[in-house]
Protein backbone atom coordinates (compact mmCIF):
# COMPACT_ATOMS: atom_id res chain seq x y z
CA UNK A 1 0.00 0.00 0.00
CA UNK A 2 1.20 3.34 -1.23
CA UNK A 3 1.42 6.10 1.69
CA UNK A 4 -1.28 8.93 1.60
CA UNK A 5 -0.53 11.77 0.14
CA UNK A 6 -1.28 14.89 1.71
CA UNK A 7 -4.11 15.74 -0.48
CA UNK A 8 -5.46 12.40 0.46
CA UNK A 9 -5.53 13.53 3.81
CA UNK A 10 -6.98 16.52 3.45
CA UNK A 11 -10.36 15.22 1.43
CA UNK A 12 -10.36 12.23 3.86
CA UNK A 13 -10.71 15.19 6.74
CA UNK A 14 -13.51 16.97 4.74
CA UNK A 15 -15.38 14.15 4.27
CA UNK A 16 -15.08 13.30 8.20
CA UNK A 17 -16.74 16.86 8.64
CA UNK A 18 -19.38 15.68 6.23
CA UNK A 19 -20.01 12.34 8.10
CA UNK A 20 -19.87 13.86 11.33
CA UNK A 21 -22.05 16.54 10.63
CA UNK A 22 -24.58 13.88 8.84
CA UNK A 23 -24.43 11.78 12.23
CA UNK A 24 -28.31 11.69 13.05
CA UNK A 25 -29.01 11.29 9.05
CA UNK A 26 -26.80 8.22 9.40
CA UNK A 27 -28.03 6.50 12.30
CA UNK A 28 -31.55 6.91 11.07
CA UNK A 29 -30.84 5.32 7.68
CA UNK A 30 -28.86 2.17 9.38
CA UNK A 31 -31.70 1.81 12.43
CA UNK A 32 -35.34 3.64 11.45
CA UNK A 33 -35.13 3.93 7.60
CA UNK A 34 -38.32 1.28 6.81
CA UNK A 35 -39.29 1.00 3.79
CA UNK A 36 -38.88 -2.37 1.45
CA UNK A 37 -38.50 -0.78 -2.09
CA UNK A 38 -38.96 2.67 -3.64
CA UNK A 39 -42.74 2.53 -3.74
CA UNK A 40 -43.00 2.24 0.11
CA UNK A 41 -39.99 4.77 0.22
CA UNK A 42 -42.21 7.65 -2.10
CA UNK A 43 -45.20 6.85 0.43
CA UNK A 44 -43.41 6.67 3.71
CA UNK A 45 -41.25 9.94 3.39
CA UNK A 46 -42.93 11.99 1.05
CA UNK A 47 -41.90 15.56 -0.37
CA UNK A 48 -38.70 17.48 1.60
CA UNK A 49 -39.43 15.48 5.10
CA UNK A 50 -36.83 14.99 7.40
CA UNK A 51 -35.87 11.14 6.81
CA UNK A 52 -35.86 11.75 2.83
CA UNK A 53 -33.47 14.94 3.66
CA UNK A 54 -31.74 12.24 5.36
CA UNK A 55 -31.82 9.40 2.53
CA UNK A 56 -30.70 12.07 0.52
CA UNK A 57 -27.50 13.21 2.60
CA UNK A 58 -26.57 9.53 3.18
CA UNK A 59 -26.67 8.42 0.12
CA UNK A 60 -24.94 11.98 -1.34
CA UNK A 61 -22.21 11.51 0.93
CA UNK A 62 -21.15 7.57 -0.56
CA UNK A 63 -22.06 9.16 -3.99
CA UNK A 64 -19.35 11.79 -3.86
CA UNK A 65 -17.12 9.30 -1.88
CA UNK A 66 -17.80 7.06 -4.41
CA UNK A 67 -16.88 9.55 -6.84
CA UNK A 68 -13.47 10.62 -5.59
CA UNK A 69 -12.59 7.04 -5.25
CA UNK A 70 -13.14 6.05 -8.23
CA UNK A 71 -11.35 9.11 -10.15
CA UNK A 72 -8.41 8.02 -7.60
CA UNK A 73 -8.82 11.45 -6.19
CA UNK A 74 -8.88 9.76 -2.84
CA UNK A 75 -6.91 6.38 -2.00
CA UNK A 76 -9.23 3.61 -1.49
CA UNK A 77 -7.52 2.09 1.23
CA UNK A 78 -7.58 5.25 3.07
CA UNK A 79 -11.18 5.62 2.61
CA UNK A 80 -11.54 1.98 3.68
CA UNK A 81 -9.71 2.31 6.48
CA UNK A 82 -12.48 5.11 8.12
CA UNK A 83 -15.56 4.05 6.34
CA UNK A 84 -17.66 1.06 5.36
CA UNK A 85 -20.45 2.22 2.84
CA UNK A 86 -21.82 -1.62 2.70
CA UNK A 87 -24.40 -1.45 5.08
CA UNK A 88 -26.05 1.82 4.33
CA UNK A 89 -25.61 0.30 0.23
CA UNK A 90 -27.65 -2.53 1.58
CA UNK A 91 -30.36 -0.47 2.87
CA UNK A 92 -30.77 2.20 0.34
CA UNK A 93 -30.49 -1.08 -3.16
CA UNK A 94 -33.84 -1.57 -2.81
CA UNK A 95 -34.86 1.71 -3.23
CA UNK A 96 -32.43 3.00 -5.55
CA UNK A 97 -33.54 0.32 -7.91
CA UNK A 98 -36.94 1.84 -8.01
CA UNK A 99 -35.36 4.90 -8.38
CA UNK A 100 -33.10 3.90 -11.35
CA UNK A 101 -36.57 3.21 -13.37
CA UNK A 102 -36.27 7.23 -13.98
CA UNK A 103 -32.58 7.99 -13.43
CA UNK A 104 -30.51 4.98 -14.38
CA UNK A 105 -27.46 6.31 -13.31
CA UNK A 106 -28.29 7.21 -9.45
CA UNK A 107 -26.30 6.75 -7.11
CA UNK A 108 -24.03 4.57 -9.22
CA UNK A 109 -20.55 5.71 -7.52
CA UNK A 110 -22.16 4.72 -4.29
CA UNK A 111 -22.92 0.88 -5.68
CA UNK A 112 -19.52 0.82 -6.86
CA UNK A 113 -17.83 2.51 -3.80
CA UNK A 114 -19.48 -0.72 -1.95
CA UNK A 115 -18.47 -3.56 -4.68
CA UNK A 116 -14.80 -2.00 -4.43
CA UNK A 117 -15.13 -1.57 -0.48
CA UNK A 118 -16.61 -5.51 -0.94
CA UNK A 119 -12.93 -6.74 -2.45
CA UNK A 120 -10.90 -4.55 -0.22
CA UNK A 121 -11.92 -6.31 2.74
CA UNK A 122 -11.77 -9.78 1.05
CA UNK A 123 -7.80 -9.52 0.00
CA UNK A 124 -6.71 -7.28 3.71
CA UNK A 125 -5.99 -9.38 6.74
CA UNK A 126 -6.91 -8.54 9.98
CA UNK A 127 -4.53 -5.58 11.68
CA UNK A 128 -5.23 -7.11 15.13
CA UNK A 129 -5.12 -10.68 15.55
CA UNK A 130 -7.30 -12.21 18.69
CA UNK A 131 -4.54 -12.92 21.84
CA UNK A 132 -4.42 -16.82 22.44
CA UNK A 133 -4.33 -17.94 26.18
CA UNK A 134 -0.99 -19.61 27.53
Amino acid sequence: MASPKTTDMDVLLQLYQIYDRNREALLWFLHDLAAKDYSEYKAKYAGTSKERVSFTSVCGFFELSGVLVNRKLLSADLFFDVFNPTPYWERAKPIVEGMRKARPHIYENFERLDAERRQWAEKRPPKIRPKTRK
